[in-house]
């Protein structure tokens, strides 16, 4: 007698159309377990449908603007307060939207998927995230090779990308933390090249991310 598999469900936060087809066919290639995928286009409808499903799996699809970061970041702060037992993936346009994300959020993940990577790697790379346990598993770390890595923004960086959110200049925010002016500008430089940003409006961009996260459950 042929074993059937339970089907596990997955709800899938994607706005493009193609995307989420793509998403739902490379799943259904899995067998053991068969991956049911619900796709919401925000998080508001995912919210609305867990009232009357149970999810084993959220994946957020980052469309790459400042606003849907942040928009993540909050979400699964609130998802791991409510429902800390459902995984949590990112899927995030490069390796650099990777870093934000990992460097930037209060909560763990199970995945942050490199979108850029080829078809074979992100499909090996989803599994891993979605069949292993974070905290103690190589399938975690080959699923989000960012976050293998330490977390290296300083209390320093993550206290001057703050000010810089709150309009202050490298002066005002070395009188605020009684350093000086060079001081500072090394811990800058040192935040942009740890979130692999090369410009100050990447790095502000960072900082109002920084700023609009979940706060701390």
């Amino acid at each position: 007698m042929e074993f059937i598999a339970s089907e596990v469900k997955i709800a899938l936060i994607e706005s493009c159309v193609m995307s989420a087809a793509g998403v739902n066919v490379l799943l259904q290639q899995n067998r053991r377990p068969r991956y049911q995928v619900f796709t919401f286009t925000t998080p508001a409808e995912f919210l609305a449908a867990q009232e009357a499903e149970s999810f084993s799996a959220v994946i957020f699809s980052l469309p790459g603007t400042r606003e849907h970061r942040r928009e993540c970041l909050t979400f699964f702060g609130e998802m791991v307060k409510n429902h800390p037992k459902v995984k949590r993936l990112v899927m995030a346009n490069n390796e650099a939207e990777a870093r934000l994300i990992n460097q930037l959020s209060l909560t763990s993940f199970h995945g942050v998927l490199d979108k850029s990577v080829p078809l074979n790697s992100f499909a090996e790379n989803i599994f891993a995230a979605l069949g292993e346990n974070p905290k103690n598993s190589e399938g975690a770390n080959k699923a989000n090779p960012v976050k293998a890595a330490p977390r290296l923004l300083s209390p320093t960086e993550r206290t001057i990308l703050r000010y810089l959110t709150d309009g202050y200049s490298i002066s005002q925010i070395a009188s605020q933390l009684e350093r000086n002016i060079k001081t500072i500008r090394a811990h800058k430089f040192n935040a942009m090249l740890k979130l692999g940003v090369n410009t100050d409006a990447g790095l502000l961009n960072a900082a109002d991310m920084l700023l609009h996260r979940a706060t701390p459950f």
